[in-house]
């Protein structure tokens, strides 16, 4: 296990957390999240015990720890210090139950609901905003197609010019668009999409990307031309 044994003051244990956690070392986060939290139980310190139960449950196929996570992540939430801290925990807790190899739909209705009281906790919560359009058709949101679109819309505008601005936010809208037979605003939707994609980076929804190029063409009435036309027309003599 990494030298955690003498923690550090908390902020350098955290990252340190978050440190094995991106680089796949899920059992010493998790050792480590136990630790600090036995330290000191904080929604910073529960949650990051959250979010190392929550990977390590997965990498395993722990669903005794998944359903943890579970609780953990909600205490995380509850001690948090501010409503803008609780709706980032109780977003992040939202997409892990969706994103979960336990995923059913008690947990899809468990995740619409934090979606649902992070919107309330902090309604510009960008996570959020995209988490209740994802899941509109859920009890526990219930909402029309064109209130996805409004909430969509209020996250882009939330996050550009920020980190949390991606392509996938114009995937969303484009989609909800061109469902509502707007096509020529779902037309510039996937055009904003495109030129924010990072192709060329290995993305494992590049090739996706690249056919999403040919619809876009298709939508805009454009022809696509595999072939260049002068190429029949025969030399002069």
């Amino acid at each position: 296990m990494s030298e955690m044994n003498g923690l550090p003051p908390t902020p350098h244990a955290l990252d340190e957390i978050d440190r094995l956690i991106q680089s796949g070392e899920y059992e010493d986060a998790l050792d480590a999240a136990e630790m600090l939290v036995d330290r000191t139980r904080t929604a910073a310190t529960l949650h990051a015990l959250g979010r190392a139960q929550s990977e390590f449950a997965a990498a395993t196929y722990d669903e005794a720890l998944h359903d943890r996570a579970r609780a953990t992540l909600r205490e995380a939430g509850d001690r948090a210090p501010d409503a803008r801290a609780r709706a980032a925990i109780l977003t992040d807790r939202a997409t892990r139950l969706t994103n979960s190899v336990f995923l059913s739909a008690e947990l899809e209705a468990e995740a619409a609901r934090d979606f649902r009281e992070a919107h309330e906790a902090d309604p510009a919560n960008v996570a959020a905003l995209m988490g209740l359009a994802l899941m509109r058709q859920q009890p526990e949101v219930s909402a029309s197609r064109v209130q996805a679109i409004m909430w969509v819309e209020e996250a882009i505008a939330h996050a550009q010019g920020t980190d949390s601005e991606d392509w996938a936010q114009w995937s969303l809208l484009a989609h909800l668009l061109e469902e509502d037979g707007q096509d020529e605003r779902a037309a510039f939707a996937y055009a904003q999409m495109l030129a924010l994609f990072p192709f060329g980076t290995g993305h494992p929804m590049e090739f996706v990307m690249r056919q999403q190029r040919k619809h876009l063409q298709n939508l805009r009435g454009e022809r696509v031309l595999l072939f260049d036309p002068a190429r029949l027309i025969p030399p002069r003599e």
